[in-house]
């Protein structure tokens, strides 16, 4: 039985935990009462929502269509920012000006941070990496890897690796055509993903390519964590032999390199980690949009097929195997036609100031609001892009002599802009066209559903909804 005095002591921690409880809801209530007021005062655009409830239940009501319920509200806007509220979240103002977020992404960088529910919400998987951190630890992560980036070493491992990878899946597509036999492109596609991060950053083949076309993959994050504890443990007893050898070396290796005697391990860790998971879902999700679209618009693929078959005709015949770089530059529709599918289908992006600042055109943004960039609602805004916007048409891409016009990454904000910009995009462009190039010179991949018809899953990182299911037609055997 309880002493009074042991009573005492619970209620007296009860109390503590009720007001302490009490005082950061409240303190919170008065906080977010100032950041409206501020938001209020300058007539910020906001769509019809509930009290308390804001824009919650609209919003689950349409989580099937969460990024056209975007769209919707940012055309409502008519390109101006937005304020969208949820219950229990911060406003968030909504943005899709290139203007605005140049003043996000370059102007006021240090301000608008990745923030605190980002990292918390990411720790798991990104760590201290370079996608999850903010400062410091973000600028000396960014300046390694940007050293890494532009050494031909890696430039050279990645370009074979990604030709290796598309062949396999070309014998892979030729065996599923002779049977005759329906696959899952997104498998297929994901698969291929993991092989070429896990190869290049850990310099382990997972093979995934090689497996049966009926069976899903091991979830490709838990192999890649597998590897990578396998791979890492072995870099450091064999530190010396490693950075001596005259082998290729993978993006561990080379991390391990740059690292000095008192640097962390981690952050090797994180920095390889961090690689394989920016980059697999996102070449494999864009990869797949660009099958649909191909599906939705076959004049677009008659035209990219056209194309390969005036500039790089070996290809076609068999002769060559898989375009090098310098053959892709011969090939401006196809990356034309793989631009405008990234503008139309591509993540959304957050950032948190950690100061109140006013932008360029006067719109206040307070402390204790968020921001968000719904890319794909972006790249359907009529005052961004057209009357067009919304349509698939590559062709904006291409100038009078047949080049790729350079767009500002502050209106084709797929790699995000700025000091911020991916890394690896020229990387995952180079990926994503080596494989367009070889499957669609030799295949026609026919979606099993209507194109038309296929939406995508409830996700900030927009995949294809369902397996993309596909037959597979052999050009090169219908040929011979």
């Amino acid at each position: 039985m309880w002493t009074l005095s042991q009573h005492d002591a619970a209620a007296a921690i009860a109390f503590v935990i009720v007001v302490y409880v009490g005082w950061n809801v409240a303190s919170s209530v008065v906080a977010r009462r100032a950041v409206n007021k501020v938001l209020a005062d300058q007539v910020i655009y906001e769509p019809p929502s509930l009290p308390v409830l804001g824009h919650t239940l609209e919003l689950a009501n349409n989580k099937d269509h969460l990024h056209d319920w975007f769209t919707e509200k940012s055309l409502a806007a008519g390109g101006r920012p937005w304020v969208l509220r949820i219950i229990g979240r911060p406003p968030t103002l909504v943005l899709t000006s290139p203007k605005e977020i140049e003043e996000v992404f370059k102007t006021h960088v240090n301000i608008f941070e990745k923030g605190p529910d980002i990292r918390e919400i990411g720790y798991d998987f990104f760590g201290e990496g370079i996608v999850g951190v903010d400062g410091e630890k973000w600028r000396q992560q960014r300046r390694t890897a940007s050293h890494l980036f532009s050494m031909n070493m890696l430039k050279d491992k990645m370009d074979a690796v990604v030709i290796e990878k598309s062949l396999q899946l070309r014998d892979v597509l030729a065996e599923c055509a002779r049977l005759n036999k329906p696959v899952s492109m997104k498998s297929l596609l994901s698969k291929l993903s993991s092989d070429v991060f896990t190869k290049i950053g850990f310099g382990v083949d997972l093979n995934g390519l090689g497996g049966d076309v009926d069976v899903e993959m091991e979830h490709p994050f838990i192999k890649a964590v597998e590897t990578f504890g396998y791979v890492f443990q072995s870099r450091l007893q064999n530190k010396n032999a490693a950075t001596s050898s005259k082998q290729e070396k993978d993006l561990i290796t080379l991390f391990m390199d740059t690292m000095d005697s008192t640097a962390d391990v981690m952050e090797v860790r994180n920095a390889v980690m961090n690689f394989f998971l920016a980059g697999k879902d996102t070449t494999t999700f864009s990869m797949s949009w660009m099958i649909v679209n191909m599906n939705r618009y076959p004049r677009v693929l008659d035209k990219i097929r056209a194309e390969i078959n005036s500039n790089l005709p070996e290809l076609v015949s068999g002769e060559l195997e898989a375009p090098s770089m310098s053959d892709l530059q011969k090939l401006p529709y196809l990356e034309a036609a793989m631009r405008e599918s990234l503008r139309l289908y591509m993540a959304t992006v957050h950032r948190a100031p950690n100061q109140s600042v006013t932008v360029e055109g006067g719109l206040h943004v307070p402390f204790g609001t968020h921001v968000i960039v719904p890319t794909y609602a972006m790249g359907r805004m009529t005052n961004v892009w057209g009357e067009d916007a919304a349509e698939y048409r590559p062709e904006r891409w291409i100038d009078d002599d047949g080049n790729v016009i350079k767009i500002s990454p502050f209106k084709f904000f797929s790699f995000l802009a700025g000091p911020h910009q991916c890394l690896g995009m020229r990387f995952a462009l180079l990926e994503m066209e080596t494989v367009m190039a070889v499957l669609l010179s030799r295949f026609d991949l026919k979606t099993v559903e209507n194109p038309f018809d296929i939406t995508y899953d409830f996700s900030v990182t927009l995949p294809v909804k369902g397996p993309l299911e596909c037959t597979i037609h052999d050009r090169l055997v219908s040929s011979s």
